[in-house]
């Protein structure tokens, strides 16, 4: 039986986020805790499958699931220099640094996403790339360049030095300098133990891994979402 801890992040944009604490990149959302956890057993599966699609080595095997709820965060907004901010969770397991063996895997976990973000985008006609959709904040073009901008802030939480994308540029481009600089950057966590607090927020070593991975998780199906309108 695999024991998958969770940690419930509550109230982000409306909703239930359900990380899988010890497996980054796997999360579920739902409306509500239930609605969340319901939906984790099916995103292990799926994560497992992806794996062995990837590797003649995976290093996650199933055999049954039994979920346990370590923690539960509320988002919470607070007032810094004059805006709004939301202050995103911070589990205790966040705390625990980041071992070789973690970081190796966060590294092949990354650069897969990043081949499957590739992939996906190539294919896709110009006209796809810059449609401004109905009820969305940026086109594809835009979240290509949200992804690679988000990368080099993350970085910056913990005070580690990155060389930030352009301005502005082809996002193609501004994913492969980030890309490169993420790789670069990653390995330097191993054992960093310092925890940061940015804008009310704590950041770590593990809590970047963590948020890395979604993010970019989280907009691969979301752009796949969009290109299949």
């Amino acid at each position: 039986m695999t024991l998958i801890q969770i940690g419930l992040e509550n109230k982000v944009e409306g909703r239930t986020l359900a990380w899988a604490l010890d497996y980054p990149g796997v999360f579920t959302y739902g409306s509500d805790d239930a609605e969340a956890l319901l939906r984790m057993p099916h995103e292990m599966l799926r994560f497992e499958n992806w794996l062995n699609l990837h590797t003649d080595h995976p290093w996650v095997h199933l055999d049954g699931l039994d979920m346990h709820i370590d923690e539960t965060f509320e988002v919470l907004p607070v007032w810094f220099d004059g805006r709004m901010h939301a202050v995103y969770s911070f589990f205790r397991s966040d705390l625990v640094p980041l071992s070789e063996e973690d970081l190796q895997q966060a590294l092949l976990i990354y650069n897969w996403q990043r081949e499957e973000l590739l992939a996906g985008v190539e294919t896709l006609p110009a006209e796809i790339l810059k449609h401004k959709f109905e009820g969305q904040r940026w086109t594809i073009e835009g979240i290509l360049e949200h992804i690679a901008r988000v990368e080099s802030w993350y970085f910056s939480r913990l005070g580690i030095e990155f060389h930030k994308p352009a301005e502005s540029g082809v996002p193609m481009k501004l994913l492969e300098v980030s890309a490169a600089e993420t790789n670069r950057c990653l390995p330097a966590l191993i054992g960093f133990d310092q925890v940061f607090e940015r804008r009310q927020e704590k950041w770590s070593a593990r809590k970047l891994v963590r948020r890395l991975l979604w993010h970019q998780r989280d907009h691969i199906d979301h752009i796949r979402d969009l290109a299949l309108r």
